[in-house]
């Protein structure tokens, strides 16, 4: 019977600081040396940070699950992304699912006789954001399902890191603790500035079951750029990753295209009420010839209010170049990439997302005044 290869599963809501850790992981693993292999899971139309993780550590294998949760309608396909990355031997597989996965499904999925005779479960952390855990609750009371997702990725967890406390009062953080360990009163809790956690306890467990090669491995240093980026965090460290999927050449006489609009839905009880969550994703792609200003773009954003909770994606800017677009929680931050990009895209994750108007305040962004 062959060896069962860990599992490593992050899971937080929208903007927590998932991506952050997971580079952080994905940096300490390399320099033990592990070979970590990653499945990623997007709810929109591109893996924007699976592709910087293929371009800043080209020997780790990633698989991208997109357009939609590997714990509903991308479920039937974890199997076989799983099955994927096993076919390269890794020493470990980290799993990141979208902000609104609930991970009590992608845990039972891991049970089941597909893959249960070649995986196991090390650890089940949940990020949380400091500043906007209280305020997200709050928010989504009268979605029921969203709520039971929330308190699901903590219950579910071993580990919890409650991220971004650099933002937050201390009073906030310590309610915030007190919320949480109603929920969860066993989980290992750290806090954190930037996802910064002590790593060697969470990969103690893999080093233990885990016969590792004696061979040189190309290390990244423990700060390196890909390690200090966050989701929603300043950063000046320029950053390159691999050339995603992108459309072809398409002409186009408007200056946006709605690439995808997903609307995220669970119900996986037949004995629950029916509930859906009320988040959803749309992609719009930069096919105008006229560049696409940075101020109108950031305007464009902002004036979308509440109903937007998380953006990101690659621009072309006529003065700045391609940039790489992060937003959450009301924070905008730009941050360089050499990604070759020759049209650019935003994937917007929101509430109640009215997309006609978006697409039409899209494609003003893109008139000349």
């Amino acid at each position: 019977m062959m060896n069962k290869v860990p599992v490593i599963l992050i899971s937080g809501f929208l903007g927590s600081g998932k991506t952050t850790l997971l580079l952080r992981l994905l940096a300490h693993t390399r320099q033990l040396p592990l070979r970590p292999a990653v499945l990623m899971n997007e709810m929109g139309e591109y893996d924007v940070d699976g592709a910087i993780i293929s371009e800043e550590m080209p020997d780790v294998s990633v698989e991208g699950l997109l357009e939609g949760c590997i714990c509903c309608s991308k479920r039937n396909e974890l199997a076989g992304a799983l099955h994927t990355l096993l076919s390269q031997e890794p020493d470990l597989i980290f799993m990141e699912t979208t902000g609104v996965a609930n991970p009590e499904q992608v845990l039972e999925e891991l049970r089941s006789p597909l893959l249960a005779d070649r995986l196991y479960l090390v650890h089940s952390i949940s990020v949380v954001d400091a500043k906007l855990f209280h305020e997200y609750n709050s928010r989504f009371t009268a979605d029921k399902e969203l709520v039971r997702t929330l308190h699901g990725q903590l219950r579910n967890a071993d580990f919890i890191v409650v991220n971004k406390t650099d933002a937050a009062s201390t009073r906030e953080v310590t309610k915030v603790i007190k919320s949480i360990r109603k929920l969860n009163d066993t989980a290992k809790l750290q806090t954190a500035e930037y996802s910064r956690v002590d790593l060697e306890p969470l990969l103690e467990p893999v080093l233990a079951s885990v016969s590792v090669a004696a061979k040189p491995v190309q290390v990244p240093q423990p700060e390196s750029a890909q390690a200090q980026r966050t989701d929603a965090a300043p950063s000046s460290a320029p950053i390159s990753a691999k050339s995603i999927g992108r459309p072809g050449s398409i002409s186009r006489s408007t200056a946006f295209k709605v690439i995808s609009a997903h609307s995220h839905s669970h119900n996986h009880d037949a004995n629950q009420p029916h509930s859906f969550s009320r988040l959803e994703s749309l992609t719009l792609h930069q096919y105008s010839p006229q560049p696409l200003e940075k101020q109108r773009l950031e305007s464009f954003l902002t004036g979308l209010g509440s109903s937007l909770l998380r953006a990101k994606g690659y621009c072309v800017l006529p003065h700045e170049g391609t940039m790489l677009l992060q937003y959450s929680g009301s924070h905008l931050e730009w941050q360089p990439t050499a990604l070759p990009v020759s049209q650019g895209y935003v994937t917007l994750i929101g509430e109640h997302l009215d997309k006609a108007s978006i697409a039409d305040q899209w494609e003003q962004c893109f008139i000349s005044l």
